[in-house]
């Protein structure tokens, strides 16, 4: 994968997590409130994964790969910034210990962070077999 592309794929990268940081945002202020804690993390998870790919569709073009292996390097660049942000958010702004910041990423204890971030890594092929 050409430097080129990494720089386009950490570029759309930011506006997936701006989608994300908005999608939590409104999660936490309207969805738990009105529908519970657990049921307004579901909700979210499947906005989430509807604002991502909405970009992704979008963007993939413009990113330019080539071939599947391009598509899944994007998919695993863009799963290991969100996932460094996402720690940064639980244990930095939020001030989460390090076993919550965990659990979060734990689909046993019915989160679903590591199940999206599953579908973010292979968003990008998807999305380049359909088109």
């Amino acid at each position: 994968m050409v430097p080129i592309m990494i720089l386009k794929t950490s570029i759309i990268w930011l506006l997936i997590a701006a989608g994300e940081v908005a999608n939590g945002n409104l999660r936490v202020r309207y969805l738990q409130p009105k529908l519970g804690r657990q049921k307004g993390k579901q909700a979210s998870f499947f906005s989430g994964v509807l604002i991502f790919s909405i970009i992704t569709w979008f963007a993939l073009p413009w990113i330019g790969p080539q071939r599947v292996a391009d598509c899944l390097v994007i998919g695993f660049v863009w799963v290991c910034l969100m996932t460094m942000l996402d720690i940064y958010f639980g244990k930095f702004v939020f001030r989460y210990s390090w076993k919550k910041v965990w659990e979060d990423f734990n689909p046993l204890k019915g989160n679903l962070l590591s199940v999206g971030m599953i579908i973010l890594l292979l968003c990008p092929t998807f999305v380049f077999l359909m088109r």
